[in-house]
């Protein structure tokens, strides 16, 4: 399985998809690959506000491969605990349209 083909592919999915993995599931992105992939590796990146993957050595998020883009490191056990806290839904809104009657936008 091409890993690119397959991050492509869940990303293309839902125009919601990139947002919940950048803005907060990153980690669960990491156990999905991990999941996929026995041998995936977690980093932080240098400002360690985001998890990506490391997958045959290259670095995946789920805009895809990442290599270009910053220094990472590994993660030790303090930076997993604290990284399976973080959550999209915990942090932030989606809107879903708005009322039909009061133009009031749906969030959840």
């Amino acid at each position: 399985m091409n890993i690119e083909s397959m991050i492509e592919a869940l990303r293309n999915s839902d125009r919601y998809i990139e947002t919940i993995f950048t803005q907060g599931g990153c980690y669960q992105f990491h156990l999905f690959l991990k999941s996929i992939n026995a041998s995936a590796m977690p980093f932080l990146t240098e400002d360690k506000e985001h998890v990506v993957t490391l997958v045959n050595g290259c670095f995946y998020d789920i805009t895809g491969n990442v290599d270009h883009e910053q220094n990472y490191t590994a993660m030790n056990d303090d930076d997993i605990e604290t990284s399976k806290e973080w959550s999209f839904s915990k942090s932030a809104m989606l809107q879903l349209g708005e009322c039909a009657i009061c133009e009031e936008p749906r969030l959840v």
